[in-house]
C-alpha cells in the first residue's frame, strides 16, 4: 500500500498471525495494538512496558473506540503516559472555538475522568497512568489536522515536507 510503513514489530506480528494462509486470507488479517502488545510481552516477560500515546488517542481508547480496549490496558498493567497539548482557541475543524478555556477545562475534566476509570494503583499506591503536559506541544494534532482541508491552516501548522507529503 503506497504511503504505508510498517514497523519490523508490526511485519513480524502479521507474518505470525497470517502464517498458513493463502493469499485471499491473509488480505483480511489485521494487527492491531493489542496484537502487536501481546506478542511485545510474551517475548519480553520481564519488561514492565508503559504506553506513551497523546491526549485524544488515549480519550479514543479509554471511550472504547478502539478494538480491544480492555486487553490494550491489560497488556501495559494499564501504566501510561497521556501527553496533554494547549489549547489556545483552537480550531479542531469544526469552526472557531470561542471560549478556548473552556473547551481546555472540559477536555482536562474528560481527561482526569477517563484516567481515574482506568488507572490502577502500582504498589507505592500512585496511579500508573500520568497526564503530562507538554508546553512546547501546540494545537497541531494529528487530529486537528486530519479534520481540516483548510490549506492556509495547514501551512501553519506543518513543515512544508510534512505538507508536501500529506498532499499527495
Amino acid at each position: 500500500v503506497p504511503k504505508v510503513t510498517v514497523s519490523e514489530v508490526e511485519r513480524i506480528c502479521f507474518e505470525k498471525a497470517a502464517a498458513g494462509l493463502n493469499e485471499e486470507q491473509k488480505s483480511k488479517v489485521r494487527v492491531g495494538t493489542a496484537d502487536i502488545l501481546a506478542m511485545l510481552t510474551t517475548n519480553e516477560p520481564n519488561v514492565e512496558f508503559t504506553w506513551a500515546l497523546g491526549a485524544d488517542t488515549f480519550l479514543d481508547l479509554a471511550s472504547g473506540k478502539w478494538r480491544r480496549t480492555d486487553e490494550v490496558f491489560e497488556l501495559v498493567g494499564h501504566r501510561m503516559v497521556v501527553f496533554k497539548r494547549l489549547f489556545e482557541g483552537t480550531d479542531l475543524g469544526k469552526g472557531k472555538i470561542n471560549d478556548g478555556k473552556k473547551y481546555e477545562q472540559d477536555h482536562d475534566k474528560l481527561l482526569r475522568e477517563s484516567a481515574e476509570k482506568w488507572s490502577k494503583l502500582d504498589e507505592d499506591g500512585n496511579p500508573t497512568i500520568r497526564i503530562v503536559s507538554i508546553p512546547s506541544l501546540t494545537d497541531a494534532s494529528s487530529s486537528t489536522v486530519r479534520k481540516t482541508s483548510d490549506e492556509i491552516k495547514l501551512q501553519e501548522l506543518l513543515t512544508d515536507d510534512v505538507l508536501s507529503f500529506v498532499k499527495e
